[in-house]
């Protein structure tokens, strides 16, 4: 899910299509999904006015943001135990975050090839059995997306859809 000036979208044919009032959204699935992907586009811009909606979802179910990687925006989305996504290899010091770290998640593109950090689960933001099951042989817990792998992946963590 797409969030901007606290409302809901989704992409449909390269364009957002408003699906409603985000808090409203997420409070109403949270009875059917645990965990909610959403891309924060004012926080890709370093705006974090959508944080307060972060703040209060995390006390009726779990969701990860992505955000410009920034470490003061990182910082604010894992002090209220929101989840971080950040898309590896990445600049930042992740150790800086301490214990916190355990709410980043790394999204890679097929074909990464480098170490990853010591952080638990990646996005694999593609299809590449390969580099899954690497992942997962690292003991790291995986997600996949959807539109890459329909049926799953055997041993993922979970699958991310759009809604």
């Amino acid at each position: 899910m797409y969030v901007k000036g606290k409302q809901a979208f989704r992409k449909e044919l390269g364009s957002l299509r408003l699906l409603g009032n985000a808090a409203q959204l997420v409070r109403s699935l949270s009875e059917e999904y645990a965990l909610f992907h959403i891309v924060d586009l004012d926080a890709l811009n370093g705006n974090k006015s959508n944080f307060d909606l972060y703040d209060h979802f995390t006390y009726f179910t779990h969701v990860q943001v992505e955000c410009r990687p920034e470490e003061k925006l990182i910082s604010a989305l894992l002090r209220m135990e929101a989840r971080a996504v950040v898309d590896l290899p990445s600049n930042l010091d992740l150790e800086k975050f301490g214990r916190k770290k355990s709410l980043i998640i790394g999204r890679v593109k097929p074909g990464f090839a480098e170490p990853f950090p010591p952080i638990r689960e990646i996005i694999l933001d593609g299809k590449d059995d390969e580099l899954a099951r690497r992942i997962l042989n690292e003991d790291k817990r995986l997600f996949v997306r959807k539109e890459h792998y329909p049926k799953g992946f055997r041993r993922a963590f979970g699958t991310l859809f759009e809604l």
